[in-house]
């Protein structure tokens, strides 16, 4: 994934948050990483495995999981922060 798929993406996930599994509002550090871990997510950005969960709160849907392979965090992360998202 490059950036501008990085932030295609970022910006799919702000317009269709449904697109997401929903995410308890109680999620703990815990919950994440046994996510992460133990359970069986494709990475929304290639399809890989994903090794990364993380909650992404939407106004208009609560929270939301957010699964990605390292590849694709690291990726999606760097285009949050270039648009001034972080």
């Amino acid at each position: 994934m490059n950036a501008a798929t990085a932030a295609g993406l970022l910006h799919l996930i702000a317009a269709e948050p449904t697109l997401l599994a929903a995410a308890s509002a109680d999620t703990s550090e815990s919950d994440l990483d046994h996510r992460a871990r133990n359970e069986d997510h494709p990475c929304l950005g290639c399809g890989s495995p994903a090794r990364c969960a993380v909650i992404v709160n939407s106004t208009t849907a609560g929270p939301r999981w957010l699964d990605l392979c390292s590849a694709c965090w690291h990726t999606v992360r760097r285009a949050n922060h270039l648009a001034g998202q972080e």
